[in-house]
């Protein structure tokens, strides 16, 4: 029996070296390129010269800039921004690439800032919608986690919205609801976890309790960062912790499954793994390729495929839950 467990042991202590990695990682210098005298004087020069000295005109901006909320200052920004790294990248050696307010100077596609990272939270989000048909139709009414599930595909679809929406223009609003979308949704995947380990039903005291212990600790959270401060270290910890406990909770419902004959009972163990694994590249930032691919895109990318696989999986379990339940009965 211990040799049969292992995998499962090896999952659990692989995924809680990339949580662990992802707290002690070093943050990137995410300011540097702000504090560069040349990109001061460069911003400073352009709202001069091109803006007459008022940095929130948009006079002369194409439609669709305007469209987007650019102004004169924050296009001038912007193209302070590629002007450095363009010299950077020119020079020989090629000098050091710098960020500019937290990001990566990237190509500008349309006004949008981020392009990559748009398109796979839109693809992220388009797996979510996609499992809506599929769970009412795969999971019976009759059958607790239909109710969770659907759930799930509307806060993921909202969740990848939100990032989407943030990676198309990066504002304090914007940025807020990035964040506090996708803390909700991590969130929400220990309960769906929870709930599965404990087999429990739908709004009985069990759940009610569950509900507000993950629903006070969530709103003193967004309380806490939209009144108090905005602090970026305790927000990705908080997350990392919460990721943590979801790691536990679903590698219970891996051994609950392994226990009971399942024969995909590692499934969520894997997935587990595999979205700790894409939630890492956070901690490998790098200059983007082609100034559109960095680490945090192509992280986006790489839980399009694990999405689809987490309801395949959550829909099968769901149904192998009713044929036992059925045996139970005969």
């Amino acid at each position: 029996m211990a040799g049969r467990r292992s995998p499962l042991w090896l999952a659990t202590a692989a995924a809680a070296a990339v949580v662990l990695l992802l707290l002690l990682a070093h943050v990137t210098e995410a300011s540097s390129g702000d504090r560069q005298p040349a990109f001061q004087q460069c911003v400073r020069r352009c709202i001069d010269e091109r803006c007459d000295g008022n940095a929130e005109s948009t006079a002369g901006l194409p439609g669709y800039l305007r469209a987007l909320l650019w102004t004169c200052g924050s296009n001038c920004d912007y193209e302070c921004q590629r002007q450095l790294t363009r010299q950077a990248r020119q020079q020989l050696p090629p000098g050091r690439m710098h960020q500019f307010h937290g990001k990566w100077a990237f190509v500008r596609v349309g006004g949008v800032q981020e392009p990559a990272s748009v398109v796979f939270s839109l693809l992220n989000g388009a797996m979510h919608l996609r499992a809506w048909q599929v769970v009412r139709a795969r999971v019976p009414q009759s059958h607790a986690m239909r109710r969770w599930l659907s759930i799930f595909v509307v806060l993921g679809a909202w969740t990848w919205f939100c990032s989407a929406v943030f990676h198309v223009r990066d504002f304090p609003l914007t940025e807020k609801l990035d964040y506090f979308s996708a803390g909700l949704n991590v969130l929400y995947i220990f309960f769906l976890g929870t709930v599965r380990a404990l087999r429990l039903p739908p709004w009985s005291a069990g759940t009610r309790t569950l509900v507000l212990l993950c629903a006070v600790p969530y709103c003193l959270h967004v309380a806490y960062l939209s009144l108090v401060r905005f602090d970026y270290g305790y927000n990705m910890a908080a997350n990392a912790a919460v990721g943590l406990l979801c790691n536990l909770v679903w590698f219970a419902v891996a051994s609950q499954a392994y226990s009971n004959g399942q024969p995909f009972w590692w499934k969520p163990a894997l997935l587990i793994v595999l979205t700790d694994l894409a939630f890492s590249l956070e901690a490998f930032d790098f200059p983007p390729v082609a100034d559109v691919l960095d680490a945090h895109s192509l992280w986006h990318a790489a839980t399009i495929p694990i999405v689809s696989q987490w309801y395949d999986y959550l829909i099968s379990d769901a149904n192998w839950d009713l044929r036992l339940e059925q045996l139970r009965k005969e």
